[in-house]
């Protein structure tokens, strides 16, 4: 998987798409659903996927993503695994619809589930992570990617409320894995508010968080979502009288544009299941005004690390170590204080892989993401971040052998560290002077260590 140069560049060059908010929110007037509705409330009684996708395809979108599952858990599909879902198979309807008219159809899936026991059902519980959840979630994917033909890009979400659980609690590496096997062509994208695609494929960028943007000077793979609507992702009643105008949309696309940024609209169907009248209008006006500029192609992009390793524990000289390997999120656009950093005055941090692999092949570093102005992209702060450093590996934390140095530069984008495939329990990473880390980690870039027993 390692390079994903070509999916990226598919991807950018679709331009525009279509967010379809569609699930258990339309039926009760809310952005997120208390768990453990009737399932039965939700009840289409117009439902027309045909509509949908004739109205993409007359705005010149090229594909849409459809919310499976959201955090309440409530599933489009006719789902074995819990009774919280849809009997007809809303899932199914859409992918064959969007097909059918030569549009692209992609899924979105939440992680956090409140129904269903996968993380806290409300904001003050913290309930953990079992096997059986992990579980859970892997089968329900392996039915969304097994049962509906080839699923390009698959937006993940609900692991950046850090107060739920994180990508080492409910541990990233396997569901990446596991999405990769059944499907690996299919793009994976995490709803973690980042600005670089830490442990994704494509960045995202929630316009609606403040009015964030992409910045001008962006050249990783790209989306940026907003609502044509105000009232919210999902329909409400104020929803068909409310909308963006054409001319703001297709003013969007062409900044966006040369920024490699595909524009993803999100059009919340009503809980007839159609898109109300308004919406149709206004796009099929935006297909009569926009049209794709000339841009350079996608520059080469970063390659993804393919098999990461969920540290299990670490130490530090000075500062709290574990926030460097928490698989928080970290999410920046609202500022410093959704962080968990690693500072530390001089440096040195020993992440623990809990037993010993072969074949470790890339270190991560993942620094600061806040910045000196909230949801400005463009003025994040470097204060500690790691320029210079020398990575070390032991089997048995007692001897360290050198296996890399090197410098990077002082901004805010992903960092990797390569090195010859090694075998080693602790990896130490170390730089003369002070250090803040949001995330380090290590892993195979294109295969997959090996427990060593």
């Amino acid at each position: 998987m390692g390079n994903r140069y070509r999916l990226q560049k598919r991807f950018v060059d679709w331009r525009f798409g279509m967010f379809l908010h569609f699930n258990m929110g339309t039926y009760h007037d809310a952005e997120w659903v208390e768990p453990d509705q009737d399932p039965n409330s939700f009840n289409p009684t117009a439902l027309d996927c045909g509509q949908w996708a004739d109205t993409a395809k007359s705005a010149g979108m090229k594909f849409g993503v459809l919310t499976a599952k959201h955090h309440d858990g409530f599933c489009l599909w006719p789902t074995a695994h819990t009774t919280y879902n849809s009997k007809r198979d809303i899932v199914r309807e859409y992918v064959d619809a969007f097909r059918g008219r030569g549009l692209t159809p992609c899924l979105y899936f939440s992680i956090w589930d409140r129904t269903n026991g996968v993380g806290p059902k409300g904001f003050d519980d913290r309930p953990p992570i079992t096997r059986k959840a992990i579980d859970f979630v892997k089968a329900q994917l392996t039915e969304l990617l097994t049962n509906y033909g080839p699923i390009p890009l698959l937006f993940l979400d609900g692991w950046a409320w850090h107060w739920a659980f994180n990508h080492q609690t409910l541990p990233w590496h396997e569901i990446r894995e596991h999405i990769a096997r059944l499907q690996p062509n299919c793009l994976v994208l995490d709803l973690n508010g980042l600005s670089v695609p830490w442990h994704s494929d494509l960045l995202f960028i929630e316009e609606t968080k403040g009015g964030v943007f992409c910045p001008p000077d962006n050249t990783y793979a790209a989306s940026q979502g907003q609502t044509i609507a105000p009232a919210g992702w999902f329909w409400h009643p104020s929803t068909p009288t409310n909308l963006l105008t054409t001319t703001q949309i297709v003013d969007h696309l062409a900044r966006l544009e040369p920024r490699y940024c595909t524009f993803i609209l999100n059009c919340p169907p009503n809980p007839q299941g159609l898109l109300d009248d308004t919406v149709v209008e206004t796009l099929q006006e935006v297909g009569r005004q926009w049209h794709p500029a000339r841009r350079p192609p996608l520059p080469p992009q970063p390659d993804v690390v393919s098999h990461p390793l969920t540290p299990v524990s670490a130490t530090a000289t000075t500062g709290n170590a574990a926030n460097a390997i928490d698989g928080h999120s970290d999410f920046g656009w609202n500022g410093q204080a959704d962080q968990t950093l690693w500072t530390s005055e001089k440096g040195q941090i020993t992440i623990d892989l809990g037993r010993v692999f072969t074949g470790i092949d890339v270190l991560t570093y993942l620094p600061r993401q806040d910045t000196a102005k909230d949801f400005v992209l463009e003025d994040f702060i470097t204060t500690g971040n790691i320029t210079s450093y020398r990575i070390s590996a032991s089997t048995n934390n007692k001897t360290f052998r050198p296996i890399a140095q090197g410098t990077w530069p002082a901004d805010h984008t992903l960092k990797q560290s390569r090195f010859r495939p090694t075998t080693a329990r602790y990896l130490r990473l170390e730089t003369p002077g002070p250090a803040t880390a949001s995330e380090i980690g290590c892993g195979g870039l294109n295969r997959k260590p090996k427990p060593l027993h």
